[in-house]
Parts: C-alpha cells; sequence; structure tokens
C-alpha cells in the first residue's frame, strides 16, 4: 500500500548566469553556459509502505498451533525528482531554433523513517514479541518495496515540464526558441537505476 502526497518545489532559480541578452549567443556560449546550470528538484513526493509480517521468517508452521504473531510496519521517505539540466548535451541549431533533449530524470530517496509509535503488533498465546532483528528485515523490505514504488508516482513527467519551463527561458534569453524533443517512455528497471 502507497499513501503519497506531491507537490511542485519553489522554483527559486536565479539566472544571473544568462543575463538579458539582445544578441543570439554562440553555440559555444550556449553550452558553456548550460553546464553552468545548478541540480535542480522540482517535484517531491510523500511516500508511505506497509510492511506486513506474520510468524517467524523461514521457521516452522507448527509454531501457530501455540498462537499468532502479525505486524504491520510503516516506511516512509520523501522522494524527490529533478532534471539535472547541466548534463544537457543534445543541442541542434537551426537559425534561432535550439532542438533540445532533456537528459534522464534524477531521483532521490532521503529521509527514510519508521514512525515505531504507530507499528500495530499482534501476538498471541505463548509466542515471542517480534525481535528487533526481525523489525530489521522488515524495515529493509519496505526500503525496497518504497524504491519500486517510484513508477508508480507521478514525478518525472511533472519534473520534465517543470524543467522544459526553467530551459524555455534560458533559451529565450539567451536569444533562441527551444523546441523539446520527444520524452522517452521509462519502465520500472529504469525508474530503480535513476534512484540515488
Amino acid at each position: 500500500m502507497v499513501v503519497m502526497r506531491y507537490y511542485p518545489l519553489l522554483l527559486m532559480m536565479v539566472l544571473a548566469f544568462c543575463g538579458c541578452n539582445s544578441n543570439r549567443a554562440s553555440e559555444e556560449q550556449l553550452r558553456s553556459e548550460i553546464s553552468r546550470i545548478p541540480m535542480l528538484y522540482t517535484v517531491e513526493a510523500e511516500v508511505e509502505v506497509l510492511v506486513e509480517g506474520h510468524g517467524e521468517n523461514g521457521t516452522a508452521e507448527w509454531k501457530a498451533m501455540f498462537g499468532t504473531r502479525d505486524i504491520i510496519l510503516p516506511v516512509r521517505a520523501n522522494v524527490k525528482a529533478g532534471i539535472d539540466l547541466s548534463k544537457i548535451t543534445q543541442l541542434e541549431i537551426d537559425g534561432d531554433r535550439v532542438y533540445v533533449t532533456l537528459p534522464d530524470p534524477v531521483i532521490e530517496v532521503e529521509s527514510t523513517e519508521i514512525p515505531w509509535g504507530e507499528v500495530v503488533s499482534s501476538v498471541t498465546g505463548l509466542r515471542d514479541q517480534f525481535s528487533n532483528r526481525e523489525k530489521e528485515f522488515l524495515t529493509n523490505k519496505g526500503k525496497k518495496d518504497l524504491v519500486r514504488q517510484i513508477e508508480k508516482l507521478d514525478i518525472v513527467v511533472p519534473a520534465q515540464e517543470h524543467a522544459e519551463q526553467i530551459m524555455t527561458t534560458f533559451f529565450n534569453r539567451m536569444g533562441y526558441k527551444p523546441v523539446f524533443r520527444s520524452r522517452p517512455l521509462y519502465s520500472e528497471n529504469d525508474f530503480i537505476r535513476f534512484v540515488n
């Protein structure tokens, strides 16, 4: 189960590197200015994965005769997505138009936490409570599940859209009209690869 909320971050980008320009910049100037643009995360999501544990992992089921052991462990994290605009290398200039291909997105999972006060467990009969080792195993499973859920978050397309808006302002100031090439379609493996 995934509970999420996402919103665009405030786009506070200082365009000092590309002051207003009445003349069109050369390709060399354009590439030089692009290489100076900082990494920009434009979308953030709060994600929660609920991990369920039952009984003992990898032990005999006969212990169930002595009672049940169940636990639900929430794993939360902030997930940020953005485009490293300094990595734009695919440019093609034709007159006053510049054809641009955005680089792949960058995704960062940060502030992973377990709200231990919200862990729900039920241990009945003669069964032992869940050990720290078992909780650690479930925590690691939750972190992996969380990364796999990133594909389902609607964060990459908004990040690309924000990057295009920023770069439109940039190219206009440099004397060009940008044309952004089609965005690629990404698979689940791609999303995992993008995670820092």
